[in-house]
């Protein structure tokens, strides 16, 4: 029998072929590797932490069941291709949450989107923040449109390759690059406004 130990210290295309012949181990060892940074990500996109929690589950349920089809490891890594999947799980949720969702008005509808948003980023990236000024920091990174935190998530915090966070946005990577490039534009000009000059700490 095959120790969990043994199978921890193989690769992830290694792993993924034991899932593909039925090895609960490996997917095991995958989930452990990588399901906590999937879940973080799934965060910034499902409307509840349990919604978030679905996604991961499913993703690695289509993991168990369908074998990774379609991934291709000259493309990504496997934890790029598994973000991918959580995120697009995250986003069916979303919309199908927003389509049952009863609300009283228009008003009341925006406030509880607004609400949702901030707490899927603070699920995500709070633990990451942990530092002076943190909870300023994690307000800054909520002003930020989506598309914008979702890269900052990838390549700052969970420290994809530009081409990685790519593969899981479905993006050109020139694109990914214009709007980190952008997104820490517009922190920095938060930060600035949350900590005037006199205030400010130097690192």
């Amino acid at each position: 029998v095959r120790s969990p130990e043994l199978v921890d210290t193989t690769t992830d295309e290694a792993l993924l072929a034991r899932i593909r012949a039925g090895d609960a181990v490996a997917l095991a060892t995958v989930y452990r590797r990588h399901g906590a940074a999937v879940h973080r990500f799934a965060c910034l996109h499902a409307p509840s932490r349990e919604a978030a929690a679905d996604a991961t589950q499913e993703t690695f349920l289509w993991l168990a069941t369908q074998g990774a089809t379609g991934f291709d490891a000259t493309r990504s890594s496997l934890a790029a291709f598994l973000c991918g999947v959580a995120r697009n799980h995250a986003l069916r949720i979303r919309a199908a949450a927003a389509r049952f969702d009863e609300l009283p008005d228009d008003s009341a509808a925006t406030g509880a989107a607004q609400d949702t948003d901030v707490d899927a980023v603070s699920d995500a990236l709070a633990h990451l923040l942990a530092r002076e000024r943190s909870e300023a920091l994690l307000a800054a990174l909520a002003t930020l449109a989506a598309e914008h935190r979702e890269v900052v998530a990838l390549i700052e915090f969970e420290e994809f390759s530009y081409a990685d966070a790519a593969a899981i946005i479905g993006c050109p990577v020139g694109t990914v690059r214009s709007r980190l490039n952008r997104a820490k534009e517009a922190l920095r000009q938060r930060i600035v406004e949350l900590f005037p000059a006199d205030t400010r700490i130097s690192a």
